[in-house]
Parts: structure tokens; C-alpha cells; sequence
């Protein structure tokens, strides 16, 4: 009997731009869940200018954008667990974890860059 052993892949997203009003950026989510509907480890990293992507109440359909945050809060539908914000971006920002749509670890960008060694793939957009 022929036997059959996928490994599971560590995939790095990482978000350092605005996903509001971006069809890039909402491609990107996709591949994201893609990636994970096909059981591999996503990982997704907000930084930057990304974070903002995160904040709650939200109305870009008011200046007729998609809102992607229906898309966020279903990442755990698909197993993506592992959600970051990188710290500093975050103190750039002024923002705090209470003023975010969903549930994120911060983390310094030292842990980060360690993160990124050991993942097997990394996208960023």
C-alpha cells in the first residue's frame, strides 16, 4: 500500500498596507485562506500602515469600499489562529488591542524577524 505524507508548510503573511479599497489586498486574504483551506500553518502579520486594517467600526462601504472585516473575522473558521500586530507599529499608530475587530498577539519585531527564519514561506503585501 502506497502511502501518502504531505508535510504541513509554515506560510508567513505578512500586511504592511492598507487593505481598504485594495482588490490586491483583499486577493492577498484570499490566498491566505486558500493556503489554509489546503490545511497549511498561515501565520498573518500585521505591521505598519497594515495595522489600521484592524481597527473597529469601520464604514468604508460608506465611500463605496468592500469592508474586509467580515473576511478577518472569519479567519478562525479556517484555522488561522496565529494573527500578530507588530507592536511598534502599533504604538505608531496610538492604537491598543482594545480598539482592534479582532482577537491579535502583538509582538516586537525582534520575535518577528525570528518568526520569518523559521517559516517556510513568506508573501508580504
Amino acid at each position: 500500500m502506497l502511502r501518502l505524507v504531505l508535510k504541513v508548510k509554515t506560510l508567513f503573511f505578512i500586511i504592511n498596507k492598507s487593505l481598504q479599497g485594495n482588490v490586491c489586498g483583499q486577493e492577498f486574504l484570499d490566498m491566505a485562506l486558500m493556503a489554509a483551506a489546503f490545511d497549511q500553518k498561515v501565520v498573518l502579520l500585521f505591521e505598519g500602515e497594515g495595522v489600521n486594517a484592524l481597527v473597529k467600526n469601520q464604514c468604508p462601504e460608506g465611500v463605496g469600499l468592500k469592508n474586509i472585516l467580515p473576511i478577518l473575522n472569519a479567519l478562525p473558521i479556517y484555522d488561522i489562529n496565529d494573527v500578530w500586530v507588530e507592536k511598534e507599529s502599533m504604538e505608531v499608530w496610538g492604537l491598543v488591542e482594545e480598539k482592534l475587530e479582532i482577537s491579535v498577539k502583538s509582538i516586537s519585531r525582534e520575535v518577528i524577524k525570528k518568526q520569518i527564519n523559521a517559516a517556510d514561506h513568506v508573501f508580504s503585501f
